[in-house]
């Protein structure tokens, strides 16, 4: 096995023992509810994302629900979960194309979902994951830190190159588990700016680790 490979045996052995092996993941949610909160959550915090979805989604059942809704209160729906204009036009755009094209529904294929407005390759590959039961990791700015600091993709790796080599690094069915102990890590531990490598229960098998200049 490679050095990659025994690295990344020791990296998921270590995560599981930190953060839980992942066995209560929820999959198959509705996909158009997956959807919409990952529009939510493009750049803010995870609270203000979960209120918004509350207060959008709350007895809606589907994108004509939506469509149903003044533009001034859907935005007003979700103002907490900031950029609200731009959302609120991207919620508004997927949920025409889903009614005029697709009868409503999401479609589970990754190209087509990457044609709606305000969906690109993360959100898609979370609506696939999550909701579809397709396996795809998710890169974000979190799950690609991780991955570069730990080796395990070339620092110069954009986020196609890093979702390609960790799907061939790892198992399907350790896809879901890799997206979320990625972005906890990158939360919690791997920060891009002042990281906390000397906590990190992973610096025995970080190639970062010392690496001050990324603070």
């Amino acid at each position: 096995m490679s050095l990659r490979g025994r690295r990344m045996l020791r990296i998921i052995e270590l995560m599981e023992e930190h953060y839980g092996k992942g066995d209560d993941f929820e999959v198959g949610g509705d996909p158009f509810r997956t959807l919409i909160e990952c529009v939510l959550s493009h750049r803010t915090r995870d609270e203000n994302a979960a209120r918004a979805a509350r207060s959008l989604l709350e007895g809606v059942e589907g994108p004509a629900d939506i469509l149903r809704l003044k533009p001034e209160e859907l935005k007003e729906r979700i103002r907490c979960s900031g950029f609200y204009n731009q959302k609120a036009r991207n919620i508004l755009g997927i949920c025409r194309a889903l009614e005029e094209d697709f009868d409503g529904a999401v479609p589970d294929d990754r190209s087509i979902l990457m044609k709606l407005p305000g969906v690109g390759p993360k959100t898609a590959d979370i609506v696939l994951s999550h909701a579809f039961d397709k396996p795809a990791i998710a890169v974000d700015v979190h799950v690609a830190t991780v991955a570069k600091r730990l080796g395990l993709v070339g620092d110069e790796a954009d986020h196609s190159r890093i979702k390609q080599e960790l799907e061939e690094l790892f198992p399907h069915k350790m896809y879901r588990f890799v997206d979320h102990a990625f972005v906890r890590h990158g939360k919690e531990y791997c920060r891009t700016r002042n990281p906390r490598c000397d906590e990190c229960f992973l610096r025995g098998a970080c190639e970062h680790l010392g690496h001050r200049d990324d603070k």
